[in-house]
């Protein structure tokens, strides 16, 4: 018993350990990249930087699966503070800068779209299109909502 719950323990680091490895390294190139992309106003640099956050994306989701865990309460409340915070400097930069770039504005659309479709598709492969149904109908009615 001792030597499974220390087994536990290893494993819940190992996994750690993986994702902030992983991570590290994707997630740090791809905002390089994406920051670039967005100085310059050109599509392959921040295309690039887009492709490298979601390898990152995927890749956590293939520990999740060497690991058998699902994303951590913590990971998801990160990954949507991040998202939202990213949308909000995005669009304050929309409204607020003078000369921002016509290739700005469609390279952030793009992301963000492809952003919201790989999270959308991780949700139907992983739980089905009822079980993606069910979480989000739940969460409707746990709101006091109709869907009249």
């Amino acid at each position: 018993m001792r030597l499974q719950l220390k087994d536990a323990r290893i494993a819940v680091v190992e996994r750690r350990l993986a994702v902030m490895t992983h991570w590290s390294l994707f997630g740090a190139f791809g905002m390089g990249f994406l920051l670039s992309g967005f100085s310059a106003a050109q599509w392959g640099l921040g295309l690039l930087g887009y492709g490298l956050i979601l390898v990152g994306f995927a890749g956590h989701v293939v520990i999740n699966h060497v690991y058998d865990t699902g994303f951590m309460a913590g990971e998801v409340a990160l990954g949507l503070v991040l998202f939202g915070a990213s949308a909000l400097a995005f669009i304050g930069s929309v409204l607020l800068v003078p000369d921002f770039s016509p290739v700005n504005l469609a390279l952030g659309i793009c992301g963000f779209a492809a952003i919201v479709a790989s999270v959308a598709l991780y949700l139907l492969i992983r739980y089905g299109t009822r079980g993606s149904w069910n979480m989000v109908h739940s969460l409707w009615h746990r709101e006091g909502r109709s869907h009249d």
